[in-house]
C-alpha cells in the first residue's frame, strides 16, 4: 500500500492535542483541497469545535470523537481515517472493493473530531487550559491524575448531558455517589446545559444525519441500541460492522443506558446510532499512543460499512 509509505500528515507519535488537529487539518487542507472545514461553535473555553465535511451525497453520516476529554485517542483514529479516505478519493483508488469515489457522491460525511477539546486540553496538560482561573476550582483536586479527567471543563460528563433518560442517569450516578461537578460521571445540573452538548444538538437539527457513530474507548464494542428502542436495519448494520472488525455488537448495561448522545439520536430520531468503544487497555486510562496504528486498523473498515449502508 503506497498509501502507508507516504509520509502521513497525521502521526501517532504525540498525544493528540487540540493544536495538533487544526495543526494537521491545514496541512490536509494543502494537501487534498477537496473538504470543507468549518465550526459548529465554540466551547466552553471558546474554542472551536471544528467540524470536516467529506463527500457531496444525499445520505448523511455524523462521526463524533472524544466526547470524553481520556478518550483523545478516538480524535487520532478519526484524524487518520480522513487522511486515508481523502487520499483513497484523490487517487482514484478503491478499498476492499468498494468505489469510493461512488462512496464519496452518494453520502456525506460530517466528522467532530474533538467534541470536548477543554477537557482533552486538560487531560494532556495545555498550559492555556491549565492557566485558565474560571474552573479551576473543580479540576484543581484532580491535579495529579488529569490524565483521567473525562469530563469537559466544567466538570460534566458530555456524554451524560443529552435528554435521553437525563434523570436516570441522574439517579444512577446519585446512587454511587456522583452528585456534583468532577472528573466523570456528573450528567450536569440540567440536561443540555453545556455549550458542547448544545453545540451537537444544533448540528444535529441543522444537517438532519441518517446515521450517527460516536467513537470512545474503549472495550472493543459496539452499542447499537436505546433501552428497548430497536432501529430498524440497525442490527443487521451492526453485525456487518461486527464482521469486519472483531468487535462485539452487544447492549449496553441499564447504569450506562443513560443521556448520551448515541441515545438521544435513536429516542428522538429513531434511526441507527452507535456508540463503538475502541480499543483494549487499562481500565479508565488513556490508550496508549503505540497502539494507535493496531487500533487504526481494527476500526478502518467499520468507517466504510457505515459510509455504504448510512
Amino acid at each position: 500500500e503506497d498509501f502507508l509509505l507516504n509520509n502521513n500528515i497525521v502521526k501517532t507519535d504525540k498525544n493528540y492535542t487540540y493544536d495538533i488537529l487544526k495543526n494537521d487539518l491545514q496541512f490536509l487542507n494543502y494537501e487534498y483541497s477537496l473538504f470543507k472545514i468549518n465550526s459548529i461553535g465554540k466551547s466552553t473555553l471558546n474554542k472551536d469545535m471544528i467540524y470536516i465535511k467529506l463527500g457531496e451525497g444525499n445520505r448523511k453520516l455524523f462521526i463524533n470523537a472524544s466526547h470524553h476529554a481520556n478518550e483523545w485517542m478516538t480524535s487520532l483514529i478519526t484524524m487518520m481515517f480522513i487522511e486515508k479516505y481523502l487520499y483513497l478519493y484523490k487517487n482514484k483508488k478503491n478499498y476492499k472493493g468498494r468505489n469510493i469515489e461512488e462512496l464519496w457522491n452518494r453520502t456525506s460525511i460530517y466528522i467532530v473530531p474533538m467534541v470536548n477539546p477543554d477537557g482533552v486540553g486538560l487531560c494532556l496538560k495545555d498550559k492555556k487550559v491549565l492557566t485558565n482561573e474560571l474552573y479551576k476550582n473543580i479540576w484543581e483536586k484532580y491535579i495529579n491524575n488529569l490524565e483521567d479527567w473525562k469530563a469537559n471543563i466544567r466538570g460534566v460528563d458530555l456524554n451524560l448531558n443529552y435528554p435521553a433518560g437525563w434523570e436516570q442517569a441522574v439517579k444512577n450516578k446519585a446512587k454511587k455517589g456522583i452528585i456534583s461537578p468532577g472528573s466523570r460521571d456528573y450528567p450536569g445540573p440540567n440536561a443540555i446545559s453545556e455549550m458542547e452538548t448544545k453545540n451537537i444538538i444544533n448540528f444535529k437539527n441543522i444537517f438532519n444525519f441518517d446515521m450517527t457513530i460516536s467513537l470512545h474507548s474503549q472495550g472493543q464494542e459496539i452499542y447499537w441500541s436505546y433501552l428497548n428502542k430497536k432501529v430498524e436495519k440497525a442490527y443487521e448494520i451492526g453485525k456487518k460492522m461486527e464482521k469486519v472488525s472483531g468487535y462485539f455488537l452487544t447492549e449496553p448495561n441499564y447504569y450506562s443506558s443513560f443521556a448520551g448522545y448515541k441515545d438521544w439520536f435513536i429516542d428522538k430520531y429513531g434511526k441507527p446510532g452507535y456508540t463503538i468503544e475502541i480499543g483494549k487497555g487499562e481500565e479508565g486510562k488513556s490508550l496508549p499512543l503505540e497502539r494507535a496504528e493496531e487500533i487504526y486498523n481494527e476500526l478502518e473498515e467499520i468507517f466504510f460499512v457505515a459510509i455504504e449502508e448510512c
